[in-house]
């Protein structure tokens, strides 16, 4: 177990050098299979939510809209939210590249919906 801390707070648990592994879809067919979406690409902070039951929203730093299979360009002021378990129920494909974010090496994962305001 690993455990991390900010400025002027304890010390809880945390991830380390956290991977999941790669899929076999390229983020271009991905986008292709998309009739009316978005990209998150990044987000602001952890967001707000319910840790023990799943439940959370957060501000995107850096997203993309999708339609008809397109990349139409970023997206301003926009928020997403759902349920952790239930989109981890949901998840469509997962990417055949990966990169790092943070300690995480993830593939683009394409989930099936996600809730968007903005």
């Amino acid at each position: 177990s690993n455990g991390a801390r900010g400025y002027g707070s304890l010390p809880s648990p945390a991830t380390s050098n956290f991977i999941v592994k790669e899929g076999k879809v390229p983020l271009q067919e991905m986008v292709k299979d998309i009739k009316e979406g978005i990209i998150v690409d990044q987000v602001i902070g952890s967001g707000q939510g319910n840790v023990l039951m799943g439940e959370f929203s957060v501000n995107l730093d850096l997203g993309y809209k999708v339609e008809n299979g397109k990349i139409k360009g970023r997206v301003k002021d926009v928020m997403v939210s759902g349920n952790s378990y239930t989109m981890l129920n949901n998840v469509l494909a997962l990417g055949s590249e990966s990169r790092f974010i943070g300690t995480t090496r993830t593939p683009p994962i394409y989930f099936k919906e996600i809730n968007v305001a903005g």
